[in-house]
């Protein structure tokens, strides 16, 4: 399905923006890289809006397109040796939500850039296990595992 022809892009900015900077923070695991990802996600939507040919859901090819950036960006912070930024502290007022949101995004950040992906995209975005499969391009069987895999990994680090 194509990109309705009445669709702006300021609408598709304003509809999907805070998805895409939601996935970029979980996969990334700072806010401000999230920023810069979900700003290059944009400007690849806006030059290559004219090009979607309809093939998946306009959500699908962001999420893909968001994918791709967050990697690129991942692996350009690896190569130049950058240490990750440290995430946001914890409030001082102690709540214990804040403190499991913490360690669930420490946790996260433990796992490999495909189990965080698939965390990202199904338990965070709310996305079936086969809107994922199109997303990413991979069978259906793959996400299933690589999540069992996530979620295992991500207990693990967040009981200790």
């Amino acid at each position: 399905m194509a990109a309705p022809q009445s669709a702006s892009f300021n609408e598709l900015f304003r509809e999907h923006y805070p998805r895409v900077l939601r996935h970029a923070h979980s996969l990334c695991g700072h806010p401000d890289d999230a920023q810069d990802i979900a700003q290059e996600v944009f400007i690849g939507v806006m030059k290559n809006l004219s090009g979607f040919r309809g093939d998946s859901d306009i959500a699908t090819w962001i999420y893909r397109i968001t994918t791709r950036v967050a990697g690129r960006h991942l692996a350009r912070r690896s190569r130049l040796a950058d240490p990750p930024p440290g995430g946001e502290p914890a409030l001082a007022n102690g709540a214990e939500e804040t403190v499991l949101r913490d360690e669930l995004a420490r946790g996260l950040q433990q796992l490999s850039l495909p189990q965080r992906t698939i965390v990202s995209l199904i338990c965070i975005e709310g996305l079936s296990h086969q809107t994922v499969a199109d997303v990413l391009g991979i069978p259906i069987g793959t996400v299933w595992s690589r999540l069992h895999a996530a979620r295992t990994k991500l207990a693990a680090a967040v009981m200790g």
